[in-house]
């Protein structure tokens, strides 16, 4: 996930210092600048590896991102290939793009479409190449939208015959836009990339994309066959050219940090070639194909051998167990074993369970750690606040390895900075940037296993070795995993040169049972021969200091020195807070800054120069009541102290904030353990209690420190026992973090239950602050068909079967609302906000959910801290009753009488039979009673309802003022099902919402209560209306997520329906219908004749199931007639007007027209006679702007323009103009900001305000 604007940015560069053998790809050049501050090349062993040799080559890398601008300068020449010969693709770049596929196969113009519609032949208003061999040009609009913007019109794309007539086999995009393309760069197989070097210095300006597919009439689209097959369409010859920008930034960043070429900065496998897979469907489906590649076959030459995607699917609760992770595991272990794919950890900050999926046993996932390097600070290792941690809903660990995530150099698309030596910047990261690294990392590893082996390791392999060769930071293990990626370490180990292979490098199990003994296996490859140890350990709290800090003041605390021998020091803050939302609109919160204190002057008093920063929240990444720093092993890295601030960003409500400083150490670990050989087995007794237990097994020698991660849940049969220790994850205890958005789940625990059977748990969780709350989940066993991501008519290529997961059955209610924090920075903090919302209105939640045959998950997850307390002491307990659903059919009208009490139900609030709601911005007012309930149920894939309501009461939905009283945000797109039941505690008007307009949904309203008493019959009036209804049990007020269903059936048949026009003209046939009616107008499917009457003539007519009708003849007169239908439940009539044909009434359009043409001729005379002001032409454009760097100012200067009065000065940020100055003088000079990118335009402004066109872009990196 990359962070963007105001949002925490990541760093990671390449260092040419020194004796470096430069990868085989690499190209001259670079910021020497930029290398002598950033080390992170020779700190993860990057450079070793290269002078090792292993730079990545013949390793394919997919991306999955937003798209790639090869064209920026790092990037020129890292796309991948088709390499198999019998490919119809062979030697063009491999690109994945389902979303234009779709639009083109629907025969839709997408906006997002990536492909260039080149049908027109004409191209009387261009000059063209005079290289065709036909003569026949085809032309068309190229579909990069940043280009149309950047011009204000579409370019244009040229497609010619230059080899032989009519095999149209080149490309060329009129990237200056000046209607000549005999000075635009050809595109062909081989060279594919579009670019225009505006100033000739050997670095692309503007990007044309790339081209990767060129219609000859006879070859389907990329991947067209297999998803369409018969019916995939095959584009005329030269109408068609698939194109391939980047829509974004993200994917550009990610493919930098892989395969950067040293043009600006360089990348860790430079020699490595990027596949880009495009969002915009499925993401399963895919990761399937980038594995399988064009032919669906995997291992054929064009697929990827690493994937590499920086994103995951936030709000998934049951990561690990989800359909996604279900998935990846099924891929890697059953379609493309040798596939290794490489996922974020996730942004979401540093509560437990945070970690996005998938994130399954082979799905790496990567974790993010701080470098200070643009900070001017040595310091660089340890865990970001903002880096999401594990476990996995199955207690698993997460992440897999660390990497740098804040402040990493990136490669920039051109449409960002249309300047090739501005196309890059420091602003990378976030997990997003770390995952890539890791990716990188992998492809070296595939390279030298590859060259020792023959062959590449398999995803299992190439995760062990990447775990094994991490070094061990001694950070708890939820927030490393392993530890750091090292590059020299893993090539080392992939290669059989040095180091030591564990295999598995994790323990990876299910739930166990509490109170039982776990016993697992290692193995260990020593390829150094040199002696390793082996310790068990945990890591455990052993100091504490707490302080209290106004909110007025930011004073500098040194932390005492006893407090910082030890592995790991967390420093938390958290201030109470009444409004019981996350709603920060005034940027409230603080940031927790750690500096190494350096007495340089030795009299023992802190001075702002003598420190030096170690952590801190870049960019206020963090928004909320508590934030977190961390640092390992403080003790051996600090000089004389370590010195902690508090720094207020806005408001705040409490007058004073807390700081909890926890000191925890790696203890032994008192397991079983056995070795024998290369063989390690080791027994660890289970806990008696529920819940989540962490260890590491250390190995320590001669090559430093390895971590073997150790976790596993804990499962008791139909019951939860907590317990407390001083472990750092704490089963007991929830906290309060704060670094994500305002919408999300900040701290997250995990409780497995076994149940045998299925049933109904009523699950009852109580916590301290009255002003948190916490949500509660119930998952259970269930199974997906990994078959419903094929979408596609075709018979897919690998077996998708039913994989198994957990599925959610009970959920608490959320209020979830929408706002934006805005700044003069941008807009900040999170698109959205949670509000208390427990079902008992108190600090005690409670939900009805089904518990289904196997295993069980209870999830807690705190959606808004109170801040009143560090951490939550909870309670869970769990109360079990028989699932026995309620199911009545009834007739119409009736009285239904309730003899027996269902266990656990005392009342029934019923019936609705439902409305279906469309969305596109839908709203929906429906006025309600105190204790009403509303059931929403949908399948979209984005389910975004709201309710509002009506504080005001002025019939008019206020979003600002009117109370939110249920919001959700939930998002799948493989098997969505989603169910809320909302309590509607006032009487009044209320406002429903529904902004997905791709979404619909049933909307229920239950306004009768039914009390169930076991002394007397319940009498329930049965709705006139036949049809299916629902309803809601509930006991002891509270609800049971299972409807009750009741079935409305007509009653005996009362009459016969007539159903005709009102109106007909003569002569003309029309249709009279019949249906068999109940006396509340419900259709009785009975069989019956009825007898016609009309215009004197009698026709029989049959009714079955209750329907019949006829075709009957106007008469040719016309009149005023009646239909008759008698049967032997009655007569029915109707009447009827037949009417001579209406002449249609033409208006005199000459004489309108004349009119109209009056009035104009009258609005041009007197303009004519009016005085003309005469408009002055604009002045000369602005030429030959020079952008330079000067005592770190920048400093624009150009030539002056004939007839400029003054001159705009604009700075160019994402495609968008903002106006910095105006100027007299054709000169301007501002401060920049080290390491950002920037790009200006110059224009002319004349004495009466017209203003010339804009100058050509030019750009600038600021550097020392």
């Amino acid at each position: 996930m990359r962070i963007h604007n105001k949002l925490l940015r990541s760093i990671l560069i390449l260092s040419l210092i020194g004796l470096v053998i430069l990868p085989s790809g690499a190209m001259e050049g670079g910021n020497p600048a930029l290398y002598n501050a950033h080390k992170s090349l020779d700190d993860l062993g990057v450079k070793d590896a290269w002078n090792m040799g292993y730079t990545g080559k013949g390793v394919n890398i997919a991306i999955i991102d937003f798209g790639i601008d090869f064209a920026t300068p790092d990037l020129i020449g890292t796309q991948a290939r088709v390499s198999n010969v019998s490919s119809p693709y062979y030697g063009w770049p491999i690109v994945i793009d389902l979303e234009s596929l779709s639009y083109y196969q629907d025969g839709t113009s997408g906006f997002s479409s990536h492909y260039a519609n080149t049908t027109s032949m004409d191209v009387r208003d261009y000059q063209v190449t005079g290289t065709s061999k036909s003569g026949i040009y085809h032309i068309g609009d190229h579909p990069d939208q940043h280009l149309a913007q950047f011009y204000g019109q579409p370019v244009k794309v040229l497609v010619v015959d230059e080899s032989v007539a009519s095999v149209y086999d080149t490309v060329y995009v009129d990237l200056n836009n000046n209607h000549d393309f005999g000075d635009d760069k050809p595109c062909r197989k081989g060279d594919e990339a579009s670019y225009w070097d505006r100033d000739n210095d050997g670095y692309p300006d503007e990007s044309g994309g790339m081209v990767y597919f060129i219609a000859d009439g006879k070859t389907p689209l990329p991947l067209s066959r297999m998803l369409y097959g018969e019916k995939a369409k095959i584009p005329k010859n030269g109408e068609l050219i698939a194109f391939h920008c980047d829509d974004d930034i993200h994917g550009t960043m990610c493919a930098s940090i892989i395969a950067a070429q040293g043009k600006n900065i360089m990348g860790i496998a430079p020699d490595a070639r990027i596949i880009s897979v495009r969002l915009g469907k499925n993401e399963e489906l895919l990761w399937l194909l980038a594995v399988l590649g064009y032919d669906g076959v995997p291992n054929t030459g064009d697929e990827a051998d690493v994937v590499s995607r920086s994103g995951g699917f936030m709000y998934r609760l049951n990561k690990g167990a989800d359909e996604g992770s279900a998935f990846l595991e099924y891929l890697s272990t059953n379609v493309s074993q040798s596939a290794t794919m490489i996922f974020v950890s996730g942004n979401d900050g540093s509560g437990y369970g945070t970690c996005n999926p998938p994130s399954g046993e082979h799905a790496i996932n990567v974790g993010a750690t701080y470098d200070q390097w643009w900070n001017n600070s040595s310091y660089r290792g340890d865990v970001t606040c903002f880096s999401s941690r594990g476990p996995n809903a199955l207690g698993q660990v997460k992440p897999n390895v660390l990497a740098p995530g804040d402040h990493i150099p990136e490669s920039l698309p051109l449409w960002i900075t249309h300047s090739g030596k501005a196309a890059w910047d420091n602003h990378g990261g976030g997990t997003s940037g770390a995952t890539p690294h890791a990716a990188a990392v992998v492809a070296l590893i595939y390279q030298a296993y590859k060259e020792a082996h023959g062959e590449f390791p398999t995803s299992e392999k190439a995760r062990d070795i990447l775990m094994s060769s991490a070094t061990d930071i001694n950070e708890e293990i939820f927030a490393q995993g392993s530890g750091m990626v090292s590059a020299a370490k893993a090539v080392e180990i992939a290669s059989g040169r040095n180091g030591v292979l564990i295999e598995p490098a994790l323990l990876v199990t299910a739930p166990v049972e509490a109170g039982s003994t776990l016993k697992f296996n290692f193995t260990l490859t020593n390829h150094s021969g040199r002696t390793v140890s082996l310790k068990p350990q945990i890591l455990i709290k052993d100091k504490t200091w707490e302080f209290t800090q106004s909110s007025a003041n930011e004073s500098i605390l040194a932390i005492p020195e006893d407090m910082l021998t030890c592995n790991l020091l967390k420093v938390s803050s958290y201030y109470s807070r009444d409004a019981r939302n996350t709603k920060l609109e005034k940027n409230e919160g603080y940031d927790i800054y750690l500096y190494n204190w350096e007495d340089m002057n030795e009299d023992g008093e802190i001075q702002n120069d003598e420190l030096e920063i170690v952590a801190l929240n870049t960019v206020a990444w963090g928004y909320g009541f508590s934030s977190e720093a961390r640092m390992h092993d403080p003790s051996k890295r600090v000089n004389d102290g370590l010195a902690v601030v508090l720094k207020k960003r806005g408001e705040i409500q409490s007058n004073e904030t807390k700081v909890v400083v926890e000191a925890y150490n790696w203890t032994p670990w008192d397991i079983g353990m056995n070795i024998n050989g290369s063989k390690m087995s080791f027994s660890i007794p289970v806990p008696n209690t529920t819940g989540v237990f962490q260890g590491k097994l250390l190995l320590e020698g001669d090559d430093g420190r390895q971590c073997i991660p150790i976790s596993f849940s804990a499962y008791k049969h139909d019951d939860i026992s907590l317990s407390n220790t001083e472990e750092i994850y704490e089963n007991d205890k929830i906290y309060g973090r704060f670094e994500g958005d305002g919408k999300g789940g900040w701290d997250t625990r995990f409780y497995p239950l076994y149940h045998h059977g299925h049933d109904l748990a009523n699950i009852d969780v109580t916590w301290e602050d009255p002003n948190t709350d916490i949500d509660v989940y119930l998952y259970g066993e269930s199974a997906f068909n990994a078959s419903d991501l094929w979408t596609y008519s075709t018979k897919p290529p690998v077996n998708l079967p039913k994989l198994k997961i957990l599925r959610e059955n009970g959920h608490s209610r959320r209020i979830l609302g929408d706002t934006f924090i805005i700044s003069d920075e941008g807009v900040a903090g999170g698109p959205s906000y949670n509000v208390f919302s427990t079902s008992t209105g108190e600090n005690r939640e409670v939900i009805t959910g089904e518990l289904t045959n196997g295993l069980n998950l209870i999830v807690l997850r705190q959606v808004v801290p109170g801040g009143n307390e560090y951490g939550e002491n909870v309670s869970v307990k769990i109360n079990i009753t028989p699932l026995d659903p309620i199911n009545f059919t009834a007739l119409a009208g009736e009285t239904l009488n309730l003899t027996q009490r269902n266990a656990g139900v005392d009342s029934i609030v019923g019936f609705s039979k439902g409305d279906d709601l469309k969305s596109g911005g839908y709203l929906e007012t429906f006025q309600a009673e105190e204790g009403d309930l509303l059931l929403i149920r949908s399948n979209c894939t984005i389910y975004k309802p709201q309710i509002f309501f009506d504080s005001n009461r002025n019939g008019t939905i206020d979003r600002d003022t009117d109370e939110l009283i249920f919001g959700e945000q939930r998002f799948d797109d493989i098997n969505p099902s989603y169910s809320d039941i909302i309590t509607i505690h006032k009487k009044g008007t209320y406002f429903f919402m529904l902004v997905d307009p791709e979404c619909h949904l049933e909307f229920y309203h239950m306004k009768n209560r039914y009390n169930i008493s076991s002394s007397e019959p319940t009498k329930i009036r049965v709705p006139k209306l036949a049809g299916k209804y629902l309803g809601i049990a509930e006991n002891d007020g509270k609800f049971n997520p299972l409807p009750v269903k009741l079935l409305v059936e007509s009653s005996e048949p009362a009459s016969v329906c007539l159903d005709a026009v009102n109106r007909t003209d003569r002569s003309l046939p029309f249709e009279v219908k019949l249906e068999v009616q109940d006396r509340f107008g419900n259709l009785v499917e009975n069989t019956t004749n009825a007898i016609v009457e009309f215009d004197n003539a009698k026709e029989n007519v049959s009714l079955i199931k209750g329907l019949g009708s006829i075709n009957l003849t106007a008469p040719d007169k016309a009149g005023r007639y009646k239909i008759k239908a008698q049967s032997k439940y009655g007569v029915a009539e109707k009447d009827i007007e037949i009417a001579d044909k209406a002449l249609i009434e033409m208006g005199n359009a000459s004489t309108n027209n004349t009119g109209i043409a009056d009035e104009i001729n009258e609005v041009m005379e007197a303009r004519d006679a009016a005085p003309m002001k005469m408009m002055k032409d604009p002045p000369e454009n602005v030429e030959s702007v020079s952008v330079l760097l000067v005592s770190g100012n920048i400093s624009l200067t150009w030539q002056p323009s004939d007839g400029a009065d003054h001159y705009n000065v604009y700075r160019l940020k994402y495609g968008a103009l903002e106006k910095l100055a105006e100027v007299k003088s054709p000169e301007y000079t501002m401060k920049g900001e080290l390491w950002k990118s920037y790009t200006f335009r110059i224009s002319a402004v004349n004495s009466e305000g017209n203003e010339s066109e804009l100058s050509d872009p030019v750009g600038i990196v600021v550097t020392p």
